[in-house]
């Protein structure tokens, strides 16, 4: 797959691929939404500091040009630096194209975010592993759809960033969030930020058992999204009002989905614990209009 590097309006570089159409990262460019949704979606801050047995494991799916991992990273190292005390952190990247982590370490100087942590992509590149202080890091190069099946690990936060339902849209299936939702520690919440507000993304994620929720705001006024396997660990859960809106979008199945299944997937998710949280009652029919034209989006 061929990269470029595309200016976005904040100044900074971001990762494009003209074949699929897409930025990595747009607009608000790589750095800075890697800190708002990922970093402060997942609400990793708090998990590094908060007292717990064992490391802290970040799902880093869809390494591309290793802003989200990296942001992780640097956060981990800036705590122990400022003498804070911190969980180990593990990150592990899920990459099927390691094209463009190295077209990223090849213009680390432009793309900035990345200028002092070359030597630490460049051994994970080469040696499918990177280690410092507190810190650690894994690489998983292959079929995410496949080896998400079999992953050994467990995970406290996931960043979901492949490319967008549209471009990608095996990535987004029903089958592929129950297999990270599987990856949950036991007895603990697992929650996952994704920048897709896409009503087909969302029904996945809570057809797989997850909850789901609004999540910090894009460059473009959109909330992003998080789900959880906690409806407590929310701060703006989805309530009956989008289920009624799902019901009216003309795209609203999640990627996959065999169209002699519509069916059953609106009752799956007409009766999806998620609503039994509020007043509204879920399963009532939105009043007759008409449909909104369909709207693109990531």
């Amino acid at each position: 797959m061929t990269y470029q590097l595309r200016r976005q309006p904040n100044g900074s570089f971001a990762l494009h691929i003209p074949e699929l159409g897409e930025t990595m990262h747009p607009r608000l460019g790589p750095w800075e939404e890697a800190r708002r949704l990922y970093i402060h979606g997942t609400g990793l801050p708090a998990l590094l500091s908060a007292s717990g047995p064992g490391d802290v494991v970040v799902f880093d799916v869809g390494l591309g040009g290793a802003a989200n991992a990296l942001a992780a990273i640097a956060l981990a190292q800036q705590e122990r630096r400022e003498g804070r005390r911190a969980r180990p952190l593990r990150v592990v990247s899920f990459e099927n194209d390691a094209d463009a982590p190295r077209f990223a370490l090849a213009n680390a100087q432009a793309l900035g975010y990345m200028r002092g942590f070359e030597p630490a992509l460049g051994a994970l590149l080469a040696a499918g592993e990177w280690k410092d202080e507190g810190v650690s890091w894994e690489l998983r190069l292959g079929d995410f759809t496949r080896g998400i099946a079999e992953e050994p690990r467990r995970a406290d936060a996931v960043f979901f960033d492949p490319f967008s339902p549209r471009g990608n849209p095996a990535m987004w299936t029903v089958a592929v969030f129950e297999n990270i939702y599987r990856c949950r520690r036991p007895g603990l919440p697992m929650r996952l930020a994704t920048y897709s507000t896409a009503f087909g993304a969302r029904a996945a994620m809570l057809l797989a058992g997850f909850y789901a929720g609004e999540g910090p705001e894009l460059a473009d006024g959109r909330r992003a999204t998080v789900a959880s396997s906690d409806f407590s660990a929310l701060d703006a859960p989805l309530g009956p009002p989008w289920l009624a809106r799902w019901r009216r979008d003309r795209e609203p199945w999640p990627p996959g989905t065999d169209p002699a299944q519509h069916r059953r997937v609106r009752e799956q998710l007409v009766v999806h614990p998620q609503w039994s949280h509020f007043s509204a009652p879920a399963a009532q029919e939105p009043p007759p209009g008409r449909r909104p034209p369909p709207r693109r989006r990531r």
